[in-house]
């Protein structure tokens, strides 16, 4: 008689499943008593772990095991939402790049201050569909920080959705609820942040105003010649990254520090940038400044402290430059919508403008899928326009043509 095989049950359905055939058989121990049930050929694997999971439950009730007593207890008195967050963000967040780890905390506090503060930290499992709504409700007109009456942005609203369900996503992989709360509760959608696309002129602009600036300088160069993600890719440049000879950045990814993709890749540098970043290579790479241990160092990063403040020390890193890329903009005098990361959409539609492969600049910029890189075509539709506009006058004697 053949020997019965184990069927390829989940790691978290209880007992043991074999099949032989098209049929099943499930045992389940608990009590310190065995179980049995055979299934009629033909049901379904997914039914027999529904079972099984449904009659696991209903037998620990039933028994009073000490344990499975205890298991439920846990998971359903002592895993609330602030334990819940702890563990997206320590087991979850970790895993993310740094820039949406900022984002997602941003999320979480506000998690936290609904339901951990105002609701007085519920169950996991208690945590309905209304409650989600109720939160959506409560995150569009909660007080801001101080200086701040405006409400959070629809945008906003649409993040912090996504983040809590994610974290209830989580407690359910954990099996600490059945299902996701967040699922049915829809957020209304904001309007999509609609780039400034800067024109030759412009873009100049913001380039002069940074002059004096040396490292502002050389990252909105950077920024605009190579569309590098401004946060998460930019200013995790090291010397070892500037390839003089080749004319490329390494956009390197790893355990020390994680882009968005996950992925490194290699950006080709324009001549303009190549000699910029000679010339600031030739300032500050040979550059020592006093570390913490008294001796002078190198520093490894292309866009580094001069100065030491309180927060920070000459040659360390510099973690963000949006202040100072605000500043350039208002000299400039660029729109108010104008954002950093607008400089990678218009790396991106230059080069589209250009006839440049379209495969190409997907692999220079890091997307994932082609459809991200050709979602940039309908901003150089504009350009379009030339085919179709009115001429200006013709000279005197000289036919309009059509």
């Amino acid at each position: 008689m053949p020997r019965p095989r184990k069927a390829d049950a989940a790691k978290s359905t209880p007992g043991t499943i074999t099949a032989r055939g098209d049929a099943y058989r499930l045992r389940l121990a608990v009590g310190g008593r065995r179980h049995s049930f055979t299934f009629p050929p033909g049901t379904a694997i997914e039914a027999v772990r529904q079972f099984a999971t449904a009659k696991h439950r209903e037998l620990l009730e039933a028994t009073g095991s000490r344990a499975g007593a205890r298991r439920a207890r846990t998971a359903r008195v002592l895993v609330r939402i602030a334990d819940l967050c702890a563990l997206y963000e320590r087991d979850v967040l970790p895993t993310r790049a740094p820039g949406t780890q900022t984002a997602y905390r941003g999320s979480l506090a506000a998690i936290r201050a609904f339901f951990v503060l105002q609701r007085r930290n519920p169950r996991v499992d208690a945590v309905t569909r209304a409650d989600v709504v109720a939160f959506l409700a409560w995150r569009r007109t909660a007080p801001r920080r101080k200086g701040r009456t405006d409400p959070v942005t629809l945008r906003t609203v649409a993040k912090d959705r996504a983040v809590l369900h994610r974290l209830f996503a989580v407690a359910t992989e954990r099996e600490l609820r059945e299902t996701n709360p967040v699922t049915l509760a829809k957020a209304a959608k904001g309007d999509p942040h609609a780039p400034v696309i800067l024109d030759a002129a412009q873009y100049e602009a913001l380039l002069g105003a940074a002059v004096g600036r040396p490292m502002l300088a050389a990252y909105l160069l950077v920024l605009g010649e190579t569309g590098l993600r401004a946060q998460s890719e930019a200013l995790w440049l090291r010397w070892e990254h500037v390839d003089f000879a080749r004319g490329f950045l390494t956009v390197a990814s790893g355990k020390a520090h994680r882009t968005k993709s996950g992925e490194g890749r290699d950006v080709p540098m324009t001549a303009r940038l190549v000699a910029a970043l000679r010339a600031h290579a030739a300032a500050y790479r040979l550059a020592t400044y006093p570390g913490r241990d008294g001796a002078a160092h190198h520093t490894p990063w292309l866009f580094h402290h001069l100065t030491t403040r309180r927060h920070h020390r000459a040659g360390e890193r510099i973690a963000t430059l949006d202040a100072a890329v605000a500043g350039a903009a208002r000299r400039a005098k660029l729109p108010a919508e104008f954002r950093r990361h607008d400089l990678r959409h218009r790396r991106v539609t230059t080069w589209l403008q250009a006839g440049k492969s379209p495969a190409l600049i997907q692999q220079a910029m890091g997307h994932a899928d082609i459809r991200t890189t050709m979602a940039y075509a309908h901003l150089v539709s504009d350009d379009l326009r030339s085919l179709v506009d009115e001429p200006g006058p013709a000279p005197s004697g000289v036919p309009r043509t059509a």
